[in-house]
């Protein structure tokens, strides 16, 4: 009798933590569909893209070395459209972008790099061009003692300054006088100058 009882004890037990087989189906079936679709969400979240912080982080930054980065800073400056440009303390360039030389009328760098103000209206001049007077009254031989007032203001003073200068645009091919809006900066060069039209 005792033994008897002990069975069904043992098969009420087994009988409570066993699940039938349709409602194991279901619940596997439920769990199967629930990761599924946490697979789906997972894989639709779009990852890093170039701009994202992912690629754009202080860690991702902070790796580069100084060479680094002067070269990317360089790149991105050299085709920018503003007209950048170095002069050494003396006064003769040192390094000119691509707008520069366009607006200049020059091919290359060596055709500007280590030439002075005068030196490069005299160039420009040589080819047989003549230009308007600006507003102000300036004419193009006035403008390397106006450049080289300023260069000189900001290595006097030592900081960053803004100045309105004249000079020319595509090569001067309209003759005019155009006014930029000029950041000029001492470094231990000499002068920085980065210059955009003004009015834009």
């Amino acid at each position: 009798m005792t033994s008897q009882r002990d069975s069904l004890h043992m098969i009420s037990l087994t009988c409570k933590h066993h699940k039938p087989h349709s409602q194991q189906s279901q619940r596997h079936r439920r769990s199967k569909s629930h990761r599924s679709r946490t697979s789906r969400a997972s894989s639709s979240t779009p990852g890093p893209t170039p701009h994202s912080d992912a690629t754009s982080s202080g860690e991702h930054f902070g790796a580069l070395s100084h060479d680094e980065r002067v070269s990317i800073l360089g790149e991105a400056i050299i085709d920018s459209g503003a007209l950048v440009f170095t002069k050494s303390h003396s006064g003769r360039y040192t390094c000119v972008d691509n707008a520069f030389l366009k607006a200049f009328g020059f091919e290359k760098s060596e055709d500007v790099v280590g030439l002075t103000d005068d030196e490069v209206i005299e160039k420009i001049l040589a080819s047989g061009k003549t230009f308007h007077h600006s507003y102000r009254g300036e004419s193009v031989t006035d403008l390397p003692r106006i450049w080289k007032e300023n260069d000189d203001l900001v290595q006097h003073n030592n900081r960053t300054m803004w100045f309105k200068e004249r000079a020319l645009l595509s090569g001067g091919e309209d003759t005019k006088l155009h006014e930029f809006v000029v950041m000029k900066s001492p470094f231990a060069g000499g002068v920085l100058g980065v210059a955009v039209p003004a009015g834009i």
